[in-house]
């Protein structure tokens, strides 16, 4: 074609130009088919270092499985790098060279998944299938496995596989996945073989996420007429207990469940947080005793067992109570932070940089690797600029992690930098792990939407970690991530015009949507960043179900239903406070304001006081929180 005459005609010229390996990789692409051995090996060979070699063997294999050069292609065939394609190809590369017995073996193994494969692996399937490899056993443990995945279409295509005798007893399992409430119906399911055991376990798993009494009340009326497998019951038995203690437990059904607790550190965890919720002091601190050893020394515990022990009556357990939150105050964490508040400390940030030369940084930014990720990212191809850059510096130095961290950071790459600084265990470099991105940007749209810059800022920075372009599984978008339906309303509410998902993954737009919509949540919530932000990640329909001002802020945070909820209010409520100081501005973990949407139980009178509020209590413990 004319642009290859006119590279071949540049090449000579090019060859100095970082991206020079990327023009070779499409030249040879373009003309695979005509391609021996030899060339693309030597390809191979010398690009070694650029993600490009293993790119360039999965296409040629590919190339060799669709002209049936079978023999090479196995030779080529690498199973660390090979995409699903070639891993079906290779499959049917195996048969084609009489090796039946491995090709076989590879089949069932491609089958066993939970997702669909590609077209590609259909020939060496149905080869599979007539030397009779798909039992009536396989074929059942695929379709279970694939609906316990909530892979729902893939499983209504795979019961055309199924022996007849399980065709009728996989539409009972379909509907008890779809609707839970069906295995309430015992007499629909009383034979007793595997399959029943199988879908009234699974169905009765997912009817005790929202009615978890009526879940345990139709296992006991299986148990009558049902011989499971011990194991399986067990499993069923721990997680109805874990729905019960979420849900409150009201007919105090836990503690005659037929679970071993010391087995089940999870099931104790879920109990600590019913006991936190009832506020039910002495359970709380009887039941982190039955965790694991490792876990109880996590902060996450060992502030809670101090939270109990500082409203004790005995001064040796107020002492104790005292070591341990002076101990968690030392932390950069949500607890080392709720600590160092209840004893009216300065937070410790634990801030501590490494010095870097510019000559590191200019040396390091020089090397043929950063180069060409640096260059992809200048003509925004991001996503091979990632791979560019995680393939250069997966075998780096902790040292030369912390060097490449600065290289990202002066190129505005500020994912790429907190990665670098992660895979280096750099935890304390502050500057580095929670850059300034944007700040103008996030500034004026902090105060058109009045809300705190640094809050905003600390929601990017868990959200993507400033990654323009970062897309979830669930769909939402860009920097703030925000799901199109949302940025639509705002849009709209806003005045401002949103024509595509594209749009998103623009900064200065994303920013400006992701704080309005902030600024709707904080002002749904009475300025309350505690429940905005858990809005924020979980929807304000869950957040006005979950609002308890009952509850002291801090088990309210600790029980939230859904984990990664949680976990987001945590991270994001310490990063405020750290987005706070590198903006040079006064940050606590929680305002004053806040702790008014929940019980006054937050000055710390709590953990079995009651009566006994008298001169018992210290005063650099019980202060304000």
């Amino acid at each position: 074609s004319g642009q290859r005459s006119r590279y071949l005609k540049l090449r000579a010229r090019l060859e100095t130009y970082p991206l020079y390996p990327y023009l070779e990789y499409s030249d040879k692409l373009t003309r695979l088919s005509r391609q021996s051995s030899e060339s693309v090996t030597e390809f191979i060979d010398q690009y070694k270092d650029t993600p490009l070699a293993n790119q360039m063997l999965q296409n040629w294999v590919y190339n060799l499985a669709k002209r049936g050069e079978w023999k090479t292609f196995i030779e080529n065939y690498s199973p660390s790098v090979a995409a699903k394609k070639n891993a079906c190809f290779y499959g049917y590369a195996l048969y084609k060279e009489s090796r039946l017995a491995e090709a076989m073996e590879w089949a069932e193994k491609l089958w066993l998944v939970d997702f669909s494969q590609p077209d590609e692996c259909e020939p060496i399937f149905k080869i599979w299938r007539d030397n009779d490899g798909l039992t009536p056993d396989i074929a059942w443990r695929r379709f279970s496995l694939t609906l316990l995945s909530n892979e729902s279409k893939l499983a209504a295509y795979l019961v055309r596989f199924l022996a007849r005798e399980d065709k009728q007893y996989a539409n009972s399992f379909k509907l008890v996945h779809r609707r839970p409430a069906n295995v309430k119906r015992v007499d629909k399911y009383k034979k007793d073989n595997r399959r029943i055991h199988e879908l009234v376990l699974h169905g009765l798993k997912r009817l005790s996420r929202t009615r978890p009494d009526e879940a345990l009340e139709t296992l006991n009326k299986y148990l009558e007429i049902h011989h499971f497998e011990q194991e399986a019951l067990t499993e069923t038995y721990v997680y109805i207990a874990k729905q019960l203690a979420n849900s409150g437990d009201k007919l105090n059904q836990i503690d005659d469940l037929p679970v071993n607790l010391h087995e089940h550190a999870d099931l104790v965890e879920a109990r600590i947080r019913m006991a936190l919720k009832q506020q039910d002091w002495s359970q709380v601190l009887i039941l982190i005793n039955l965790l694991p050893e490792e876990s109880q020394l996590h902060p996450r515990w060992e502030f809670w067992k101090a939270r109990v022990l500082v409203g004790s009556v005995d001064p040796a357990d107020r002492d104790i109570a005292l070591r341990s939150f002076s101990r968690l105050a030392e932390l950069r964490s949500f607890y080392g932070f709720l600590s160092a508040d209840r004893l009216q400390q300065e937070y410790n940030y634990v801030d501590e940089p490494t010095s870097v030369s510019t000559e590191e940084i200019l040396a390091l930014e020089a090397t043929p690797g950063i180069q060409r990720a640096l260059e992809l990212l200048t003509l925004n191809e991001r996503t091979k600029a990632r791979r560019e850059w995680y393939f250069t510096t997966q075998d780096f130095s902790n040292r030369e992690r912390r060097v490449a961290a600065r290289v990202a950071h002066r190129w505005g790459w500020h994912k790429a930098a907190i990665q670098s600084l992660i895979d280096a265990d750099a935890w304390n470099e502050l500057d580095y792990r929670f850059p300034i991105a944007f700040l103008d940007t996030f500034i004026s749209n902090a105060r058109t939407a009045d809300i705190p810059a640094n809050w905003s800022l600390a929601i990017a920075r868990q959200e993507s970690a400033f990654m323009p372009d970062a897309k979830s599984p669930a769909g939402a978008y860009g920097l703030m991530q925000l799901m199109p339906t949302t940025a639509k309303s705002v849009a709209q509410r806003s005045g401002m015009s949103f024509k595509s998902n594209r749009d998103l993954t623009k900064p200065a737009f994303n920013i400006k949507l992701g704080s309005h919509y902030l600024g709707r949540m904080l002002r749904r919530y009475n300025n309350n960043r505690i429940l905005a932000t858990a809005a924020y990640n979980a929807g304000p329909e869950n957040v006005d179900r979950w609002v308890d001002g009952d509850l002291p802020f801090d088990i309210w945070i600790e029980t939230i239903p859904f984990m990664e909820t949680r976990s987001y209010v945590q991270n994001v409520l310490m990063f405020s406070t750290i987005y706070g100081r590198r903006l040079q501005q006064s940050q606590p973990l929680i305002y004053e304001h806040e702790y008014d949407d929940f019980s006054s139980a937050h000055t710390n009178s709590t953990a079995g006081e009651s009566s006994q509020q008298s001169a018992e209590k210290d005063d650099q413990i019980e202060a304000p929180g």
